[in-house]
């Protein structure tokens, strides 16, 4: 919440793929309880999910140049860190190209695109 507050303020929605842990009972009231707005999404949709990008430019960042943890506190810390650098603008740029995304997938009834 803290992340998604300082890169788009206190209104804003919430996007994700319907898996069971986005969407059970403590998650919904999580979000309800932060009047999160949770928008209508199509299940398996990973070509109109732009976070699926995010966690490969993370895991780069954290795994990137053979990068090995002896702990779990050396991998969280990598990990927090990967999150709170990106750079916003790379989220923006993340997001620009979704109206495209949105009619192509359109075009082929909802099959995988090749992005």
């Amino acid at each position: 919440m803290p992340f998604a507050e300082n890169i788009g303020g206190r209104n804003w929605d919430c996007q994700h793929d319907n898996a069971p842990t986005h969407t059970s009972s403590a998650t919904r009231n999580y979000l309800n309880s932060k009047n999160v707005t949770v928008l209508e999404w199509p299940p398996m949709s990973s070509d109109l999910n732009p976070i699926e990008n995010v966690w490969g430019i993370m895991s780069r960042k954290v795994c990137g140049n053979g990068g090995q943890f002896y702990s779990v506190y050396a991998l969280k810390t990598a990990i927090e860190s990967a999150w709170y650098n990106l750079e916003p603008e790379i989220l923006q740029t993340l997001t620009m190209p979704m109206e495209k995304r949105v009619y192509d997938v359109l075009l082929k009834n909802g099959k995988t695109l090749n992005y």
